[in-house]
């Protein structure tokens, strides 16, 4: 219990830090791509992110100026950018779905014109926020995982000795 509350935590701290750093650059210079023709449909092919078992809509064109990923010896973490013409509820079906295929929990889910779904793995933790904007949906995914598993209260990993 007590390594998923420092999970938890952790997971709490990087969405916070990265969400002021978000604040600083709003506004893209560039216009977001959109798809003629695109259907409702999620069946085909689905791209996935750096993060191997997070996956995103074939509609929405990645961010690459709000988006980072960090790489460490313990953990992985990153914010991941994506926009494009796809409606709210349509985004938030697609993502409660893919996660579920990909063995992601579903731990919390709010809804509104900012939505926030927060899943959770042994060792990883996922937050999407959706913007519904008038004209184009923004996307922000964090994610971080550890890849060393649980650590003790003192930062040593903890291991079994016989």
């Amino acid at each position: 219990m007590r390594n998923f509350i420092k999970m938890l935590l952790v997971s709490m701290i990087f969405v916070g830090l990265t969400g002021c750093l978000a604040g600083t650059n709003t506004k893209s210079e560039e216009p977001a791509a959109t798809v003629s023709g695109a259907t409702e449909s999620f069946e085909e092919f689905v791209p996935y992110t750096e993060f191997d078992d997070i996956a995103v809509p074939n509609e929405l064109s990645r961010v690459p100026a709000q988006s980072y990923v960090a790489d460490g010896k313990d953990f992985k973490y990153g914010k991941i950018v994506l926009k494009g013409r796809v409606e709210n509820q349509s985004l938030i079906d697609f993502f409660k779905n893919q996660m579920a295929k990909d063995n992601w929990t579903l731990v919390s889910a709010f809804t509104s014109t900012v939505s926030a779904l927060t899943f959770e793995k042994p060792y990883k933790s996922c937050t999407i926020r959706i913007f519904d904007g008038s004209y184009n949906t923004e996307v922000e995914i964090y994610a971080v995982e550890m890849k060393s598993g649980p650590m003790s209260s003192d930062g040593m990993q903890e291991q079994n000795i016989q």
